[in-house]
């Protein structure tokens, strides 16, 4: 089994276990709201109630896109999934954090490592742009996608985009050395889909 292999089977399993308890705070949350007296309703106001409410909604967003980024990809590397099944388990993650995306793309899927890559772009964005980031994709042709990450260069962190610069280079971050290995397992099955990135600096 390679190190892929093992980091994907080993944190799908963790997401998994965690998403339904994650879910269902979440959901007890909401029915609270319903089911809470009038005379009581000043209590979803308080800041308390408040930061559990977002702090769990937050959990679960976090929770679906790393689900998403750790896919098992070299089982399922043809495989396609809906553009909008991928979106609706990485806006959730996105609104919670101060990247823009803008996701023009007319085709209704999105092939499964694509996916897969986009999703550890975002997570690699937060790291990335601590200030926050506007990205815009779009697709040039059936074989290529454009990424464009548009920042102040003055908030960026710059020890992270020298190691994804030089993507062969030694990298002690975790999100760093997995997205390495996925494309180094792309690679190696000959994939022929292309994303290109572009940073855009004001």
């Amino acid at each position: 089994m390679s190190e892929l292999d093992l980091l994907s089977k080993l944190s799908r399993k963790i997401f998994h276990d965690l998403i339904n308890p994650a879910s269902a705070a979440l959901n007890g949350l909401e029915l609270f709201k319903l089911i809470i007296s009038d005379e009581k309703k000043s209590l979803l106001d308080d800041e308390a109630f408040l930061l559990i409410e977002k702090s769990a909604s937050k959990t679960l967003s976090q929770l679906k896109i790393y689900r998403i980024a750790y896919a098992d990809i070299t089982s399922e590397i043809y495989a396609s999934i809906k553009i909008e099944e991928f979106r609706k388990s990485t806006d959730d993650f996105i609104s919670h954090t101060k990247l823009h995306v803008n996701f023009n793309l007319e085709n209704e899927q999105i092939s499964k490592w694509s996916a897969v890559i986009l999703s550890n772009i975002y997570i690699l964005s937060v790291q990335l742009f601590p200030q926050g980031a506007g990205i815009h994709i779009k697709r040039i042709d059936e074989k290529q996608l454009l990424i464009e990450l548009e920042s102040n260069s003055e908030t960026l962190n710059f020890d992270l985009y020298e190691q994804l610069d030089n993507m062969s280079s030694r990298s002690d971050n975790p999100q760093v050395i997995f997205y390495q290995l996925l494309l180094k397992i792309i690679e190696l099955n000959k994939i022929y889909q292309r994303l290109i990135i572009k940073y855009i600096w004001n």
